[in-house]
């Protein structure tokens, strides 16, 4: 049985870069290996340090296939299917 729950808030690894502005973060997903997505979001919803691998704040959706999924907290709410080993 899965450890991750619909609409549940979990920390999901990342790497954390420089935003544009002060008080963003530009986190890429996943951490290492093939990029996937890279979005802005406030530095308020991520946990660790600027050029290393941290974790974002992000609501879990799991598809009807069986996919889980993160919207991550940036403005236009982006969707990344995820592995479940990635939050915590």
């Amino acid at each position: 049985m899965s450890t991750v729950k619909q609409n549940e808030e979990k920390w999901l690894a990342c790497h954390l870069d420089k935003g544009m502005f002060s008080d963003e973060v530009a986190v890429t997903y996943p951490h290492t290996g093939q990029f996937k997505k890279s979005v802005f979001v406030p530095k308020t919803s991520v946990q660790g340090d600027i050029g290393q691998r941290g974790q974002v704040l992000v609501k879990i959706v799991r598809a009807g296939d069986g996919r889980v999924m993160a919207v991550l907290p940036s403005s236009q709410r982006d969707v990344v299917v995820i592995a479940e080993t990635d939050v915590t």
